[in-house]
This record gives structure tokens, sequence and C-alpha cells, in this order.
């Protein structure tokens, strides 16, 4: 058996028990005080130099190895999402409208029994370990940018990123990585189509804002299906439709919300562009007018090859092989560790928590959503097996942006 994942099994208790007390007390974004309280007691309690504060309710621990040239980091997020909790469990939120229903919980507690791991043998380590832990990052603009600003990536300088995310649709116990872009670049739009109001028995001296969304809305469906590779993965969606006050009344203005989404942001400001036109086009064929507040939202993550070789190779000897999976389908989900990567090489990955045999296999940010904790020490290992084989790489990965996402799997296998 891997020695970290040894190890790791003997704090396996102790991690569970980490997990469901902050499972218990969720904490959203910018607000994980009791959260950074007990993450930065524990790391002080191995010794490590702790920074709190960090962009706001961020934590940093440092250990520092027998050689201080190189230096890797781990990301783990901290908050809870504004929902109700409804699972079944005695960890179940005691924090009315807020559940940890995206496995942040099980991040932190992953990250702190790495830091215990690599602790006992910090003199065999060559080169530091940084541990991050992020507030914000279900929330707009996220805390991945504030913990930057407060040179997060800095002193020392970090020279690589690993970071990891539970996933119910893939296999318990199982990894799965994307190489190159892995996430899209989003953006939340909100429109208002806006008319002329008026009698339902006199259409004709209105103009319809009804009507023109419609029209907005069936229009905007021609952008993805015939103005773009089919084989680009681009996403066009309105989440929500509001207007009028009574069944004989033509209201003067529609708003409607919605988001925009694709693997790069070149992709995405294009088809915000698109939807600029038809929207303006469709307004003016109806005699109305628009307004259009388009927010860009996260950038894409972009997972380099080399780094993806190393996690690669570090799961292998942790879970086997056979049950660490790469795929070119990248997840349609935003995620603010992007800004991470556009500065220093990364690799965000998932461990598998899917098990409908226990009744895991709930989606993320569903409030039924859970997973059994025998992940932790493996998810654990996997962390400390990264920073071991990271550290003494003779080749660091290149910078973001060096490869392209078609490069693929098989290209990760030996990348630098």
């Amino acid at each position: 058996m891997n020695r970290f994942l040894t190890d790791a099994k003997i704090i396996q208790a102790e991690l569970g028990e980490i997990r469901r007390d902050l499972h218990r007390h969720p904490e959203t974004g910018m607000t994980e005080t009791r959260t950074a309280r007990i993450v930065a007691d524990y790391l002080k309690g191995l010794g490590l130099s702790v920074r709190e504060g960090v962009g706001g309710t961020g934590v940093v621990g440092l250990l520092y190895g027998q050689r201080k040239t190189r230096t890797v980091a781990f990301r783990a997020d901290m908050d809870a999402l504004p929902m109700t909790d409804r699972t079944a469990g005695e960890h179940r939120s005691r924090i009315d409208g807020k559940a940890h229903a995206c496995g942040h919980d099980g991040h932190t507690a992953m990250l702190l029994g790495a830091a215990a791991l690599l602790r006992r043998g910090a003199e065999t380590l060559e080169g530091n370990v940084k541990f991050i832990f992020q507030p914000s990052e279900e929330r707009l603009p996220g805390g991945a940018l504030p913990m930057i600003r407060d040179g997060v990536l800095d002193t020392p300088r970090v020279d690589g990123l690993f970071t990891c995310h539970v996933h119910p649709g893939v296999p318990q116990g199982s990894v799965m990585v994307t190489p190159g872009y892995c996430t899209v670049s989003s953006a939340g739009f909100t429109l208002e189509v806006i008319g002329k109001g008026g009698h339902v028995a006199l259409p004709h001296q209105a103009v319809d804002p009804i009507v023109m969304a419609a029209d907005c809305i069936n229009a905007a469906q021609t952008i993805i299906s015939r103005r773009t590779d089919p084989l680009d993965s681009i996403i066009l969606a309105f989440g929500t439709i509001h207007g009028g006050t009574a069944n004989n009344i033509i209201p003067d203005t529609v708003t409607l919300e919605g988001t925009i989404r694709a693997l790069s942001p070149k992709q995405r400001d294009r088809v915000v562009a698109m939807f600029r036109e038809t929207v303006e086009a469709t307004a003016r064929k109806h005699g109305g007018d628009f307004r259009l507040d388009v927010r860009m939202e996260y950038p894409s993550v972009y997972n380099a090859l080399g780094m993806v070789s190393i996690l690669r190779e570090a799961a292998a000897k942790v879970v086997g092989a056979s049950r660490v999976i790469c795929t070119e389908r990248p997840f349609m989900g935003g995620e603010d560790v992007a800004y991470f990567h556009e500065r220093i090489p990364g690799v965000f990955w998932f461990m598998g928590t899917g098990n409908p045999d226990m009744g895991f296999d709930h989606p993320l940010h569903s409030p039924l959503f859970d997973f059994d904790e025998t992940v932790l020490s493996l998810g654990a290992a996997i962390h400390a097996q990264c920073a071991a084989d990271f550290l003494s790489a003779t080749v660091v990965p290149r910078v973001p942006g060096a490869e392209t996402r078609r490069q693929g799997c098989e290209a990760s296998r030996n990348r630098p």
C-alpha cells in the first residue's frame, strides 16, 4: 500500500470528524470565520507557519522542506451554499439556509489531512508546500483574486498548484482529470426588452415586449445551433423571465436573465457580441428597444499538461492506474481557481464520490448531496503524493497557455 495512504487511513476518523463539524456549521462566502479558525488552529498545531485573514477570511499554511528552491501549493475552498440541507445524517447543517452541498467541507478536511501527512516527513521534502484555504468560491467575484492581491502566490513564489473537487458523477475512489481547458468561461446577463404598454384590446397601439422577449429567446437559440462550431462546448441559456401585472395589460418592459458559457474567454466574448447583435435586430424589428447588461464571470480553468502528468502518476500510486480517468470532456461549471492558473501552472481534478448503492449519487448543489468519508483519506494521500512528486521532478511544468486542449490525454502522459 502507498505510504501516504497507509498514514492517511490512520487519521481517517479525525478527518471525518473535521468534515462533519464543518458540515454542521456551514458558512457562506467571506463569512467563514469559524471555519478559518478551525483551519488555522489545526495548521498551527502541526507547527506550520500560518497567515490568517488573507484576502478576507482565507488561511495559508506554509511547510518548509529541506531545500527551499521550489514551492508547490494546494488549494481548498471553504465556503458553503445559501440553500437548505436535506441530508439525513447526524452531520446535517444546523444553520438555516446554509449547506455544504458542493463538498467544500470535504476539500478542507482532505487538505488538512495532507498537511498532517507531509508534516511527518518534512525532512525528506525537496521544497516547500503551501496550503491555501480559500473563501468565497461560490459567490462572485470569488475569493481567489483577493488572495492573489494579498500575495498568496508569493513569499515564497509558488511554482505549481493542485486543486481537488469531489464529484458524484465519477465512481467513488476514482480520479478524473481533463487536460487543457477543463471548465468554462462564463458571463451572466440581464436583458430588458422595452416596448410600449397598452390595453390588450388595442394591440396595434402598443409595442408588446412579451412577444419581443419570446422572439429574442427563439432567435438566440440559433447563435449556438447555426453560428458556432458544433464541436465547441458553448451554452447560451435563459434562467428567468419577468413581465406584466395583469392578463389584460400589455406591459412596458420584460426582463430576462441568463448565462453564456464557453471553454475560452475568446469564445465567450464572441458569443456575447453575437447575442447583442441578435437582441438589437430583434428589438428593432418589433419597433422596441433594449438594455443588455453583461457581467463577465470566472475565466476558464486551464490544466497544464505537465501538471496533469504529475497528478495522474501520483494518483495511480494511491488508487491504482485503472482508477485514474483522463477525459477530453470539460466540466461546464465555473471555478475561480482559474485566476490562479492564469498565473502559474496548475491542475484541477475530481475525486470520485459516486456510490448509488449507498445513496451517494445526488448531484453537486443538490440539497441531498453527500458522500462516503472514506474518500477523505484518498484525497489527502493523493495531495501528499503530488507534493512529493512535484518537488522531486527534474523539470517544472510549463506556464499556462503553452499547450492546447486538443493535445489531449495521451500528450499529458509524459509531458514536462
